[in-house]
C-alpha cells in the first residue's frame, strides 16, 4: 500500500483537459474550491477525467498500469473518498483520498485475500 499526494500535479492536467471539452465542464472546473478540497475536485470530475487522475495515483505508486479503462466511487474507506480503477490488464486497484490529496493505492487481489482468510 503506498500514499502519495497525486492530484497537486495531476490538477493542472486535468483542468486543461476540462477545458477541451464542453463550456459546462470547464466551468465547472474553475468554481472548483482552491483550498485543499481534492476529495470534491475529484467528485466533480466526469468518469474520464477521473479515470486519468486515477491513472495517474496508481502509476505514481509505483504500480503497473497502462491505462484505466472504467471506475467507480465506492463507500468510504476510514472515512475516505474510494474509487476502485480497473485498468487494461484488468488489474483492480482501490484508491482512497483524502481531502490533503494523499492517495493510497491497494491492490483489490490483496484486500479479497484478507476477507476471505480473516
Amino acid at each position: 500500500m503506498t500514499a502519495r499526494p497525486f492530484l497537486p500535479l495531476a490538477l493542472p492536467v486535468l483542468l486543461a483537459l476540462a477545458g477541451c471539452g464542453g463550456g459546462e465542464t470547464a466551468n465547472q472546473a474553475a468554481a472548483a474550491p482552491s483550498r485543499g478540497d481534492y476529495v470534491a475536485k475529484m467528485q466533480a470530475l466526469n468518469e474520464k477525467e477521473r479515470n486519468v487522475a486515477l491513472f495517474r495515483a496508481i502509476r505514481d505508486a509505483g504500480r503497473s498500469c497502462q491505462q484505466v479503462d472504467r471506475s467507480v466511487p465506492t463507500d468510504p474507506i476510514a472515512g475516505k473518498a474510494a474509487w476502485v480503477a480497473t485498468c487494461d490488464d484488468q488489474s483492480a486497484w482501490l484508491i482512497t483520498l483524502d481531502d490533503s490529496g494523499t492517495a493510497t493505492v491497494t491492490d483489490v487481489r490483496a484486500i479479497a485475500g484478507r476477507s476471505a482468510t480473516g
